[in-house]
């Protein structure tokens, strides 16, 4: 997840980058100044979004927490995103967050359907602060996606740090009951 400050402060990453990882793609940055890495380590993807800049757009995204259902359709730049992030129509998330995945939606899918053409279906999905609220409703956005834009052999894991909060209690527990491994 340091990668991006890594880049900020000394133009490069490369020391922090795990041994055996190989970072393959990082994203223009889109909409609300957001970006994320692809990186690869065998039969293993990983997608790391980026936290909050200093960009004013970026914190817009932080800031604009109306709540939007957790099904709906957003036009930007004449794309539509029509999302789904869950199934309990109590449940709501976070709009600016939700506007980030907008743009970045696209992109995306089609870096993971270059990772699937590699033979990876196990990607982990990362990020902090800002990046981790991505991520988790990333994740509620790829369990939906119909299987003619993502192969359903396509395993996620999520890992993220110091998120902001990214829906209700409704979409919590829905999100946990989804995608929380059982404790042993």
């Amino acid at each position: 997840c340091n990668s991006f400050t890594y880049l900020d402060l000394y133009k490069s990453d490369k020391d922090i980058i795990p041994t055996g990882y190989i970072k393959t793609y990082t994203s223009k940055a889109q909409g609300l100044d957001n970006v994320f890495q692809v990186y690869t380590h065998g039969n293993i993807g990983v997608i790391n979004f980026r936290g909050s800049t200093a960009n004013k757009f970026s914190w817009l995204a932080n800031m604009y927490s109306e709540l939007l259902p957790v099904e709906g359709e957003i036009t930007v730049r004449d794309i539509t995103f029509n999302y789904k992030m869950g199934k309990d129509s109590s449940s709501s998330i976070h709009s600016g967050y939700t506007l980030a995945l907008a743009f970045l939606h696209q992109d995306l899918l089609a870096q993971i359907k270059k990772l699937n053409e590699q033979g990876i279906y196990d990607i982990i999905i990362t990020g902090h602060s800002q990046g981790g609220a991505l991520g988790v409703l990333a994740r509620s956005y790829l369990n939906y996606v119909s299987p003619a834009e993502l192969d359903p052999k396509t395993n996620f894991k999520v890992y993220v740090f110091a998120m902001p909060m990214v829906g209700n209690k409704s979409f919590v527990r829905e999100y946990n009951n989804a995608f929380s491994t059982p404790e042993m």
